[in-house]
């Protein structure tokens, strides 16, 4: 669904097949006064449609794509020449967990306009948004860097897979900074309720404190 900024700001789609990450970075990047995420899809065919719906002779409906790789049919790197070829002036951010070289290489050549690993700092990824928005490029220096190993995801994967839906969002927030008040103002729960997830989160992964928690969450790419 498409949203209406309020003020003049960048105006953000986000596109990622995880629902409980896509709201929580939505609601996050809400509060930059200089951001507005206008829409955000679990797919790239509910994007097309979007994109499609929109009147032919009017503006984009955003300036900035964030957008994942890993998505149902197209995926992201089979989205990236359409979006160059049907709206040329959208400017994609890729936000994924993927970053291999030769990934890279690809999301380049395809005409992405930047790339930040989803297990990169907040102020990286606001920093590559304004880049992108202002029109320069947002890829990473140091490519080795970037690079994450296949044994690395997989194991936490299967780790961050012992979570529900509403315990990734409470990480997200977490991650983020936030309260326990805060986090329950977010998700409309009650502050008992938010305490019992984290206490939860943490028996789950085996985890003695809210650092350890902040450290596997951004190594894995989950915020």
């Amino acid at each position: 669904m498409l949203l209406h900024p309020t003020s003049a700001a960048c105006r953000l789609l986000i596109v990622d097949d995880h629902p409980a990450l896509a709201q929580g970075l939505a609601t996050w990047l809400a509060q930059e006064p200089d951001l507005a995420v206008v829409g955000h899809y679990g797919s790239g065919s509910a994007l097309l449609a979007a994109l499609e719906a929109a009147p032919p002779e009017g503006p984009l409906p955003a300036d900035v794509l964030l957008l994942d790789l890993h998505l149902p049919p197209p995926d992201g790197l089979a989205l990236l020449p359409m979006l160059r070829q049907r709206w040329p002036a959208l400017r994609v951010l890729v936000f994924s967990m993927a970053a291999s070289r030769s990934t890279l290489a690809q999301v380049k050549a395809a005409g992405a306009s930047g790339f930040v690993q989803k297990s990169a700092d907040a102020t990286d990824l606001l920093s590559a948004i304004r880049r992108v928005h202002m029109g320069q490029l947002a890829f990473p220096e140091d490519l080795s860097e970037a690079a994450a190993t296949e044994a690395g995801e997989t194991a936490g994967r299967l780790r961050l897979s012992r979570l529900s839906e509403r315990e990734r969002q409470v990480v997200f927030f977490i991650c983020a900074g936030l309260t326990t008040r805060a986090i329950a103002e977010q998700l409309c729960l009650s502050e008992l309720t938010v305490g019992t997830h984290r206490r939860n989160i943490l028996q789950k992964l085996e985890l003695p404190n809210t650092a350890s928690l902040v450290a596997l969450a951004r190594q894995q790419g989950l915020y």
